[in-house]
């Protein structure tokens, strides 16, 4: 029997666990607050996968699609209230989804996801060598390492102008790297289209890879990455030797003036960097200001003019193969924005190469935003 699934009782444990009402997450979550449609709050979500997982609910087109629209942000949760595992949610979605694809739904979307790291050789973007070697020649590759860096594929496509200074940031710490360094697919993006067995199978290789190529620490650049091998793999009945560190954790400082930090939903509610990030880019002094958004505090500061927690809104991001319901990831996009504008800063400093995307992409002001490894000393 494989580990994640619903077969294991403790899986199963966690699914009824994530089923129980809990009225206050209703005013967070990013799907509910731009539907109000109660099928998209989390526990009436797990309610329906449950149904169908004990057949008390036939599958059909209306449970997939309220069991494929969420965007993975970790806000609005259970967990969020209560201080439980935040990872109970993420994992009931993820088996939620296979259990909707074996049911026969969504499979066109996940054979064309299967079919785009195939013909890209087992990435989920392509990527030439001569772009692989732009950043090789920025880093400090050095034969015979045994320290990898995770350049992930969203790190090296949204993020890639800033190798140059990722480069810069490793030597300065006098850190070698070995030469087969990415970008890498993770397979989060499978996992997130319920093609859990494909899933697993990517990230084990990749393991075994490392460990043939004698890696004993790897680097990793974005928060999913981060996740994905040290949070998740355990759940995937998975494991290594290997030590993840995140480049956050190496870092010292930020240096910005006057900037939104924006963690990312990775980071700060899966990862629990919250208060690392506060401490990177911390204010010579500062004063709290008083009427600002709930759980948003705001802060009178040099450099920073946000404190950095769990309850930062979601730029819909957190992956990139699957879509949501049409419509609603721009509704959550324009809403998280809203929110993050009533701050008073001049620079945003974005901590997920997603989230930038997306900023970009719809027009974000490219002089006003900066990502965070541009800034990290």
């Amino acid at each position: 029997m494989r580990t994640f699934s619903f077969q294991n009782p403790e899986i199963m444990d966690i699914l009824n666990h994530q089923v129980i009402h809990m009225d206050q997450g209703v005013t967070y979550c990013p799907e509910y607050k731009v539907t109000r449609a109660m099928r998209h709050y989390p526990s009436r979500t797990a309610q329906i996968i449950r149904s169908v997982l004990l057949k008390e609910l036939p599958a059909s087109e209306y449970g997939a699609d309220t069991v494929f629209a969420p965007i993975l942000s970790g806000q609005g949760e259970r967990w969020q209230n209560f201080g439980e595992d935040q990872n109970g949610y993420l994992l009931t979605l993820l088996l939620g989804r296979e259990l909707f694809l074996q049911e026969g739904f969504r499979k066109e979307e996940a054979e064309a996801l299967k079919a785009r790291v195939k013909q890209n050789e087992g990435r989920y973007f392509s990527f030439s060598e001569a772009e692989k070697k732009e950043w090789e020649l920025e880093l400090p590759v050095t034969e015979g390492s045994r320290t990898g860096l995770l350049l992930d594929e969203a790190t090296a496509v949204y993020a890639g102008k800033t190798k140059e200074k990722i480069g810069t940031f490793l030597k300065n710490k006098e850190i070698e790297i070995a030469p087969g360094f990415g970008p890498y697919f993770t397979g989060f993006d499978y996992l997130a289209a319920g093609l859990i067995e494909e899933g697993i199978d990517t990230i084990q290789k990749l393991l075994d890879t490392w460990k043939e190529e004698n890696i004993t620490k790897m680097i990793t650049l974005s928060g999913q990455s981060q996740y994905v091998f040290t949070v998740l793999l355990p759940y995937l009945g998975l494991e290594t030797e290997i030590e993840f560190i995140s480049i956050l954790d190496l870092a010292e400082k930020m240096e910005a003036q006057n900037a939104y930090l924006y963690g990312g939903s990775f980071f700060t509610r899966y990862l629990r960097k919250d208060k690392l990030l506060n401490q990177l880019l911390s204010n010579t002094c500062e004063t709290p200001i008083l009427n600002c958004p709930e759980f948003l505090p705001e802060v009178e500061g040099d450099k920073r003019k946000n404190v950095v927690g769990i309850w930062t809104p979601p730029f819909c991001a957190e992956y990139d193969a699957v879509g949501t319901l049409e419509g609603m990831e721009e509704k959550i996009y324009q809403d998280s924005l809203g929110v993050i504008k009533e701050t008073s800063f001049k620079k945003l400093v974005v901590c997920d190469p997603y989230a930038y995307h997306v900023l970009l992409e719809h027009g974000y002001p490219k002089k006003e935003l900066i990502y965070f490894t541009e800034i990290l000393r």
